[in-house]
């Protein structure tokens, strides 16, 4: 079970889509060069999001990414992966390491 703390001081629990955990599978062997096997990937994810923080000083650009998703979205980031949460759900990761964030948009892309 995934939790995070709310600004009331709450703890949340949080869902999962399908599209997250595929979207984590495929990005995460772009990121750190290994890929994790499908029996691991709820493991590794859980472990990732753990140990992510929660965004709260939001730059320009995740400023309008929040406009794409609406405002109840958070972003929670660790090691080049953003986990983004909206209404209690991750919906999507995205790769937000600086010199890779051009991965998020290529399709079952390989590792160079």
């Amino acid at each position: 079970m995934l939790t995070y703390i709310n600004k009331k001081n709450k703890e949340v629990e949080l869902q999962i889509t399908r599209h997250a955990y595929a979207q984590f599978a495929q990005r995460f062997p772009l990121i750190f060069e290994h890929e994790v096997e499908n029996k691991n990937v709820l493991e590794v994810f859980e472990y990732m999001f753990k140990a992510a923080q929660r965004v709260k000083n939001l730059n320009w650009r995740e400023k309008m990414r929040i406009k794409k998703y609406g405002q109840d979205t958070m972003f929670f980031r660790t090691s080049g992966l953003t986990f983004v949460v909206k209404n209690a759900t991750i919906v999507t990761v995205e790769i937000s390491d600086k010199d890779k964030r051009y991965l998020n948009k290529v399709k079952h892309a390989q590792i160079a």
